[in-house]
């Protein structure tokens, strides 16, 4: 790993407003770039919008669409275009439709050079059977200064997941969310920060969580929170609006993972016995 700067933005996602999105989404990656960040995450389903009653949504000029879209197509093509125009790497969430039909809540990942992959999410809540389908990888994505990770939403209730990301060499795992609800933006928080930062501690890597944030004209209004861990698990960088679209932005540093992990005793991967997880009844 060498020093990087990272943005988690929290975005207002119109569903099935795609052109709307996208210039969001232009918008404030210019607006990241501004603040030096070289990566860029935006929160889960931030193209297609976040819609779990149906598959297609009505979008603000009044035009119903489809919210899947396959990869490779227009919408990634413009997805690329806008990495390539500012110059960094981008994480945006989007339904995508594959070759035979099926739709995965899925993160695409770009760099300048184009797309370098996607994860697909692997943990479907009760309210998402029946919209899409869970992926089954857990990719690491090499960017030229970290190596990091993607879990989406629900995913981050999994220790498993960060764990298995982590001994695959994921230095710093991205977290976006669409988490609706009920909560104000002080609860979310604290509920996140029940878990999130052990994530970064219990496997020493950095985290970054980010959310929608507004209405998004399909009957769901998001709180917005964001924040960064270190790899101690300490919030670095957080959001202070929960109402607003916002950039956070932190400074990834190489020597504080390398001291992280200094210690083998604090470094508790050292010390795991997969072997034996098994045999305990931990799959």
């Amino acid at each position: 790993m060498q020093d990087v700067t990272i943005a988690a933005v929290q975005m207002r996602s119109v569903v099935g407003d795609f052109e709307s999105n996208l210039e969001s989404i232009d918008r404030l990656m210019g607006e990241a770039v501004a603040k030096g960040a070289e990566i860029v995450c935006f929160p889960e389903l931030s193209v297609s919008g976040y819609n779990v009653y149906e598959r297609t949504g009505e979008p603000a000029h009044g035009t119903r669409v489809p919210t899947g879209v396959q990869i490779p197509s227009p919408t990634t093509d413009a997805l690329e275009s806008i990495a390539e125009r500012h110059g960094v790497w981008v994480l945006v969430g989007l339904l995508e439709v594959d070759s035979s039909g099926i739709t995965y809540n899925t993160q695409l990942v770009v760099s300048p050079d184009g797309i370098q992959g996607k994860y697909r999410k692997t943990h479907v809540p009760t309210t998402e059977i029946g919209t899409w389908r869970h992926g089954d990888e857990l990719p690491v994505f090499e960017h030229p200064k970290v190596r990091f990770g993607v879990e989406i939403c629900y995913d981050t209730h999994f220790p498993e997941v960060t764990t298995a990301l982590s001994n695959k060499g994921a230095e710093l795992i991205f977290m976006p969310h669409a988490s609706g609800g009920n909560e104000p933006a002080t609860d979310k928080q604290t509920r996140w920060e029940r878990y999130v930062p052990a994530r970064a501690y219990d496997n020493t890597v950095y985290t970054a969580i980010c959310n929608q944030v507004g209405d998004n004209e399909a009957g769901q209004i998001f709180e917005g929170v964001t924040f960064i861990c270190d790899p101690t698990g300490k919030l670095i960088a957080e959001s202070n609006d929960g109402s607003a679209e916002l950039i956070t932005t932190a400074n990834l540093s190489a020597s504080a993972l390398v001291d992280a992990r200094k210690v083998p005793e604090t470094f508790f991967r050292h010390f795991r016995r997969p072997e034996k997880y098994s045999e305990w009844g931990v799959d």
